[in-house]
């Protein structure tokens, strides 16, 4: 990435910070430093399980032109985060899709320079240019891949009262 292009994906990310310019002065002179961000603020992020969300990518990729929303994966814990404006959670139901708003916080690395030991990574790193993903476009894609991700973990009853994607 060129230095104007690191510096959008830095402001996309320190804009959701609650002090921005203080983020923006520490990964300056520790850019190997995680920092965390309020989840509700800027953007929401909908969590899944990592096997659900390469099936949702992939849908996405292959229906969406241009796609560059953000994309966080905790390697640790296996679940991945799609970013969406904030107050646009609360769509989901069941057990493999949630929302992170308000009161919730996401621990991520500096946009370009992720450090060596944390287990969070951006998958798909953010753009200045580019928002959230339309949680219409999440929906869609969840509704095209969910029946053979949950058949594939054993579970095929996945639109009963008890959880479901809606």
């Amino acid at each position: 990435m060129t230095a104007p292009t690191a510096d959008r994906a830095e402001c996309w990310f320190t804009a959701a910070h609650p002090d921005p310019s203080q983020l923006a002065i520490e990964w300056q002179q520790h850019p190997r430093w995680t920092a965390q961000f309020p989840a509700g603020r800027m953007r929401d992020a909908i969590a899944m399980p990592q096997a659900l969300a390469d099936d949702v990518v992939e849908v996405l990729g292959s229906l969406l032109v241009d796609q560059h929303t953000p994309i966080l994966a905790d390697l640790r814990n296996r679940r991945v985060y799609f970013f969406t404006d904030p107050g646009q959670g609360g769509i989901w139901v069941g057990q493999d899709v949630w929302t992170l708003s308000t009161g919730t916080w996401l621990t991520a690395p500096h946009p370009l320079n992720g450090p060596y030991d944390c287990p969070t990574v951006w998958r798909r790193r953010p753009h200045q240019n580019h928002g959230p993903l339309a949680v219409s476009d999440l929906r869609m894609a969840l509704r095209l891949v969910y029946p053979a991700y949950r058949r594939r973990i054993g579970s095929p009853q996945w639109l009963t009262s008890s959880g479901g994607i809606l």
